[in-house]
């Protein structure tokens, strides 16, 4: 199953409408049993901790530089996360005392529980999986460009274990209805930031870039003017030649092109994690081994 997320790493395939729906029926019964009240005002802690995430994500690789030299995505990834997270709790923490607790002890019993409690908990229940696709499209975005340009790197004729599952998250929820539904109004267009950076980083590399270039869906892709901007911008060219993924898929001109409804239709239903493997490594008898690498970063 393509929209597996852990590309058949479990005995059964999980796919995010499948995790979507599970997440669903569990806050359903929660709200069934306890009341749905405490939901609504989690949902409005979630948002507040979501926004400070926001806010983190693209600062994070310039203050953990005063510590960490070149911080890997995955760090700034998870620190990203704890730190929303921990804004989360706080801000729960503070509305159960004060606001939640005070009130259930008055009424001496849960709220809006029941069938009507289940129907009303579909809203933090659609909220809370559309923040967990915008989340999961991020990490999809960083760890695949990450990988891919891990594989750049790698010494010619060097072989590699395929793509893991965590860097084909983009490839698996493309090709799952809900998870693709949410890549498409992602506010921070993840979708198209994963799949641009990771044509960018390749097409730097003659070997992998001139295959990459021959393909006709992405010569389309290549073509279209912002991207052609983009690919021969010193900055942009600078932060692929340092590898800083991060500040690549952060950069402002990068999310104007992200945003750009024709550069979208193109990239709907482009299989970029596929391609791009095919690009940098031949099947040799099922192991990817490098193709010659020439590092090219003139425009």
């Amino acid at each position: 199953m393509e929209s597996d997320l852990f590309n058949g790493a479990l005995p059964f395939p999980i796919n995010f409408t499948i995790l979507s729906i599970s997440l669903a029926l569990l806050i359903g019964l929660i709200a069934f049993l306890r009341g749905v009240i405490g939901m609504f005002f989690g949902l409005g802690c979630m948002f507040v901790g979501a926004y400070c995430g926001f806010i983190l994500y693209p600062r994070l690789p310039s203050l953990l530089s005063h510590v960490i030299d070149e911080p890997s995505p995955l760090w700034v990834f998870s620190i990203t996360i704890v730190a929303s997270f921990c804004v989360y709790l706080f801000l729960r923490l503070l509305v159960g005392a004060f606001i939640i607790s005070p009130f259930t002890k008055r009424e001496k019993k849960p709220l809006l529980r029941g069938p009507i409690g289940m129907v009303l908990s579909l809203i933090p229940a659609s909220a809370l999986i559309l923040v967990l696709g915008i989340a999961l499209w991020t990490a999809a975005t960083l760890f695949s460009v990450d990988y891919t340009g891990s594989g750049i790197a790698a010494q010619p004729g060097t072989s590699n274990d395929a793509r893991p599952f965590w860097a084909r998250w983009n490839h698996a929820l493309e090709r799952d209805h809900l998870g693709h539904m949410i890549g498409t109004i992602d506010p921070l267009s993840a979708r198209a930031k994963g799949a641009i950076s990771n044509l960018l980083v390749t097409l730097k590399d003659d070997s992998a870039g001139e295959k990459l270039s021959k393909k006709p869906k992405v010569s389309r892709v290549l073509r279209t003017k912002g991207l052609k901007v983009l690919a021969n911008d010193p900055e942009v060219l600078e932060l692929i030649e340092k590898g800083d993924h991060v500040r690549l898929i952060n950069h402002p001109k990068m999310q104007i092109i992200a945003s750009d409804p024709e550069v979208n239709k193109l990239l709907d239903g482009l299989a970029v994690e596929k391609i791009i493997d095919e690009s940098i490594y031949d099947n040799q008898e099922g192991v990817l081994v490098r193709r010659e690498s020439r590092i090219r970063l003139d425009p």
